[in-house]
């Protein structure tokens, strides 16, 4: 977590129950639903600087890949534009999910433009590059039905 935000001195951990009305708003948002294990549970890290505030926002995500999760980590500032995203594990054999053109691709975009992130990426898909903005999208939807809305 200090990787994206090297500044923070401390973080605290907020765990939000996903009611089944809200659940539904995320899917209807997204278009398809969530994986199980996601549908009950959104979880992030509230990053705080020298004096307690909060700096940001860590968010570890993990999404199907064709050979098990793939799970990736990023950051969101204060005005809630991705400022970092780095990939933490994944057994995929493609990996041009990993290239860091295709990560550099989110970062500076804000959570308001999450739906258009597949609209991104113009090189040659495939299940690692689609599950990343899958994933990306789901948390960011997430969060902004969840937190921002009111919910947390």
């Amino acid at each position: 977590m200090t990787r994206i935000f090297p500044e923070a001195r401390d973080y605290k951990t907020v765990n939000v129950r996903i009611p089944a009305d809200k659940r539904k708003m995320i899917e209807e948002k997204m278009g398809y639903e969530l994986l199980p294990g996601q549908q009950d549970q959104f979880q992030y890290f509230e990053m705080t600087g020298e004096k307690g505030q909060v700096i940001g926002t860590v968010i570890a995500a993990s999404q199907k890949g064709e050979f098990g999760a793939i799970e990736f980590v990023f950051g969101l500032d204060t005005d809630m534009v991705i400022n970092e995203i780095y990939i933490q594990r994944a057994r995929e054999r493609d990996t041009s999910f990993k290239d860091q053109d295709f990560l550099d691709l989110f970062a500076g975009k804000s959570i308001r433009e999450a739906a258009d992130f597949d609209k991104l990426y113009n090189g040659d898909p495939s299940i690692g590059t689609d599950a990343v903005i899958r994933g990306l999208k789901k948390e960011l939807i997430a969060y902004e039905t969840l937190v921002l809305a009111g919910g947390a």
